[in-house]
């Protein structure tokens, strides 16, 4: 079963410097789904922006640790797996930002290449221009390792990033970032599938229902401190093909 994945996306994956080892969410659930099927993984270390077209392709068969895009929907079916969202912090040296009305009129550095960006731009006008405050001034960044960069530089107030990332960034940086309420919206992380691929999607379905039956599923979301994250109401129903 070949599996796309991001190896430089901890807690969802990411190598061991001293053995290259990969570890994380998505390698314990795809070995646990591997045992399941009987079958052996082949790791696929792809970008995100090259996985649907590695899916497409049949470079790989399935790929984790998508967003649930509504414009790759034509051409994929989503089995989501984790919750999301965009979670804003800043330094813990910054004036403090109490809530997240409090961004508006500020800097906030967002990765384009996950639609971070936009997001924003739209939180933005939907929350506080709505509101009569100033907009958000949104930097975009290639990547969030380059937001929180500007963000320790000081070329913007605050960043956002998957609130799944958010434990393993703070855990790395001790002391350095805090966060700034409740993530701005709820998103899906997702397994995705081509389409006619449909009796493997199902497969994988019933794989990540037993996961949460048997209590693996919970087991390895609170191994890397992601409880919180839980789709397991939304594994439990059944796939169903997108039209």
């Amino acid at each position: 079963l070949k599996i796309a994945l991001f190896a430089a996306f901890p807690p969802m994956a990411s190598k061991v410097p001293e053995t290259g080892e990969l570890v994380g969410i998505d390698v314990d659930l795809a070995n646990y789904v591997g045992k399941r099927l009987g079958v052996a993984i082949k790791w696929e270390d792809v970008s995100y922006e090259s996985a649907i077209n590695s899916l497409m392709t049949g470079r790989v068969d399935m790929a984790f640790s998508l967003l649930d895009a509504p414009e790759a929907a034509d051409r994929l079916d989503y089995l989501p797996y984790l919750t999301s969202g965009m979670q804003p912090y800043t330094l813990v040296s910054h004036a403090p930002i109490a809530t997240a009305m409090d961004i508006c009129g500020l800097k906030v550095g967002a990765n384009r290449r996950n639609a971070f960006e936009a997001a924003m731009n739209k939180w933005s006008a939907a929350n506080c221009v709505a509101n009569g405050k100033p907009p958000i001034e949104v930097h975009p960044t290639d990547g969030t390792a380059m937001a929180r960069l500007d963000l320790k530089q000081g070329r913007v107030d605050v960043a956002v990033q998957s609130s799944e990332s958010i434990p393993t960034t703070m855990s790395l940086e001790k002391d350095t970032y805090v966060t700034i309420g409740k993530p701005l919206s709820k998103l899906f992380i997702v397994a995705a599938f081509p389409k006619k691929s449909s009796e493997l999607r199902d497969a994988i379905s019933r794989a990540l229902q037993d996961a949460v039956a048997d209590g693996t599923y919970a087991a390895i979301l609170a191994k890397y401190h992601l409880s919180e994250n839980t789709a397991a109401s939304v594994i439990t129903k059944p796939a169903v093909a997108k039209q």
